[in-house]
């Protein structure tokens, strides 16, 4: 987030007060005279680190060479011109590229006490003598960091969000598969919970495989789903429905003991669907409705 200054229009982070803006000018002038000291000196304390080592380690030196010059820059112009915006975009970008390259935001943190007493060390030297105006440094250099870190943060929150709702969806397609068995003859295994979004991503799923195979059956096997209410029954239904509107007949297996009972006493009419005991079945049976017949070959078992 970033919000604008009455004084000077200039965009800037919260909590950044005009006052804060020009004591950042003073911490300017002393960073950037000694940049390339406190980047080495960052560097050289960071190689031992367990996450930023192996990171610094592995860049190649002309792209470290490029992201330092471009972060000066885009510093510079927030220091001086009091232009944040692109420097906190910038922030945002790498905080979600080191979060999707597994670096923790705990690191941050270390790299943070690592650079700050650089900085410090050479601004109490530079405004020695000047209590009032180095108070003001102090105090931007906060602001600074904690408006850095705050993007940061919101940066690899975002990027997690994101990626635990990709590692979700990959989930739900690897627990619906649409298997092709044969020519004309598809089988949809269900195993675990099905709840609504499970449901209508497991019939979408199967009218596509449909619709693209020109499957003439589908055996829909149920032996991994622990439980049947009225809810699952209902969708099961309706994926059958779904199906035979394409053109595909569908034969439910797996139905144990149990469920059949839960079923019954749920009174959930179940009569419009094929249902075969067991995937074998269900399999040999969907053969038949495609063409196919089961042949022993001679010399087999029995």
């Amino acid at each position: 987030m970033v919000t604008t200054t009455a004084q000077t229009g200039a965009l800037q982070p919260p909590g950044l007060t005009s006052t804060n803006q020009q004591a950042l000018e003073d911490l300017w002038r002393v960073y950037d005279a000694h940049f390339e000291e406190i980047s080495a000196e960052s560097e050289t304390a960071l190689a031992g680190d367990p996450e930023f080592g192996p990171l610094i380690r592995s860049m190649p030196a002309e792209v470290m060479q490029e992201q330092s010059r471009r972060s000066r820059e885009l510093l510079r112009r927030a220091m001086v011109d009091g232009d944040w915006k692109p420097y906190l975009a910038d922030l945002h970008q790498q905080g979600g590229e080191y979060a999707r390259m597994g670096l923790s935001f705990v690191s941050w943190f270390r790299a943070l006490s690592v650079v700050r007493p650089l900085i410090m060390r050479r601004v109490g030297t530079a405004y020695e003598g000047e209590s009032g105006r180095l108070l003001g440094v102090v105090e931007a250099l906060d602001r600074w960091f904690d408006n850095a870190m705050s993007v940061i943060g919101n940066a690899y929150l975002t990027t997690k969000e994101s990626t635990i709702v990709e590692q979700q969806e990959a989930i739900r397609e690897l627990s619906t598969p649409v298997l092709t068995l044969m020519e004309g003859l598809l089988l949809l295994p269900v195993v675990g919970v099905i709840d609504s979004h499970r449901a209508r991503q497991m019939t979408d799923q199967l009218l596509q495989a449909i619709h693209r195979t020109r499957a003439k059956v589908v055996v829909i096997d149920i032996t991994g789903v622990a439980a049947v209410d009225t809810m699952v029954a209902n969708h099961l239904v309706q994926a059958v429905e779904a199906a035979r509107l394409l053109g595909a007949a569908a034969i439910v297996t797996g139905v144990s003991a149990d469920v059949a009972q839960t079923v019954v006493r749920i009174g959930v009419d179940l009569s419009r669907l094929r249902t075969v005991c067991d995937l074998q079945g269900g399999v040999t049976e969907g053969m038949g409705l495609v063409g196919y017949r089961l042949v022993q070959a001679e010399g087999g078992a029995g």
